[in-house]
């Protein structure tokens, strides 16, 4: 669902395509070597995470409001060390979550906490930052904005570590049985994740940009959000879905997991609508954002695209609805 103003000549396009396929080539990639280890995709994970995070603090700045920069840049090193540690232990899915929630619940107290029991020092930060207001309030405020970016975007895309790690994070033991036969149910979620989130956004482009349509009648979100765009955002990622599916119930093993769980291509058809919605609600939260931000994307890293966080905000969600629909199916 892209602003048709920023594709709006031909000669704009070539550096999104270029970008574009070298993203493609370097994710491509990056599955292969994840058949050398699972880290070596959690490192891109990791990756997408920071950047992310801090385009996201970069936009809160722009809106003057002040965050932790240290806390923020740390939390994805925590997500990655607890999920090498609930893949190497007894510790599974359940036990991820709630620690990695625990971590953020006690990083407010300590960020909150610190300014006022260092108040000589939180004045000075408060007023170098130009904030007005009450040292509580300056306190409260900072530490409320670095929980936000810990959430959005990292706590979010810290399930696609989940998904990368789910044969070692606790499934049922039909799913086990086919996974010691060389069943890769990370690899598989994986694919569906990137497949429907890119699809999401190669369709939601093109519909919007060639079919037209009724705009969205909310205005924060850009004039170039249209219902055409967010219904072809939702087929794209069904498409994607079913071609996955397609693809790996042409393996043994694949196939026969499905049959003996009675998955079928309308299982991955639902679920690819889910992720089409969860990835339209992404995008649109972001155009919000930026809007508030008075910007029109997250950065400029990525020629044609704007930031990794332009590229990844429907992927960020759709990770969630990826690890909820693959518990349904095989935990």
């Amino acid at each position: 669902m892209e602003n048709k103003k920023s594709i709006n000549t031909p000669a704009k396009w070539w550096p999104r395509i270029i970008s574009g396929a070298i993203i493609l080539v370097a994710l491509v990639g990056c599955f292969f070597l994840r058949e050398l280890s699972e880290y070596v995709f959690d490192l891109l994970i990791g990756v997408i995470m920071v950047f992310c995070a801090f385009e996201v603090e970069n936009l809160l700045h722009k809106m003057d409001r002040p965050t932790w920069t240290t806390p923020i840049g740390l939390y994805p090193i925590l997500c990655f060390a607890m999920i090498v540690i609930s893949a190497n232990t007894n510790l599974n899915f359940y036990h991820f979550i709630l620690i990695n929630l625990g971590i953020l619940v006690l990083y407010f107290i300590a960020l909150f906490a610190f300014p006022l029991i260092f108040s000589k020092l939180g004045n000075k930060m408060k007023v170098r930052e130009g904030f007005i207001g009450s040292l509580g309030y300056y306190s409260f405020s900072k530490s409320m904005n670095t929980i936000f970016v810990c959430l959005w975007p990292t706590f979010l895309f810290s399930f696609a570590f989940i998904i990368n790690h789910f044969t070692q994070l606790g499934i049922s033991e039909t799913a086990n049985y086919y996974i010691n036969s060389g069943v890769d149910l990370g690899l598989m979620g994986l694919v569906l994740l990137f497949a429907s989130s890119m699809f999401a956004d190669t369709f939601a482009m093109l519909t919007g940009r060639f079919i037209k349509g009724p705009k969205i009648n909310l205005e924060k979100l850009g004039p170039g959000k249209s219902w055409t765009g967010f219904i072809g955002g939702i087929v794209g990622a069904m498409v994607a879905s079913v071609v996955v599916f397609t693809i790996f119930n042409c393996f043994g093993g694949y196939s026969d997991l499905f049959n003996s769980l009675q998955i079928s291509v309308w299982t991955f058809l639902l679920g690819g609508l889910f992720c089409g919605l969860f990835n339209m609600g992404g995008d649109l939260f972001s155009s919000l954002f930026k809007r508030r931000a008075v910007v029109k994307d997250f950065s400029q890293l990525i020629p044609g695209h704007g930031g990794v966080m332009d590229r990844c905000n429907g992927l960020l969600v759709n990770a969630v609805f990826v690890f909820v629909f693959f518990i349904i199916l095989f935990a």
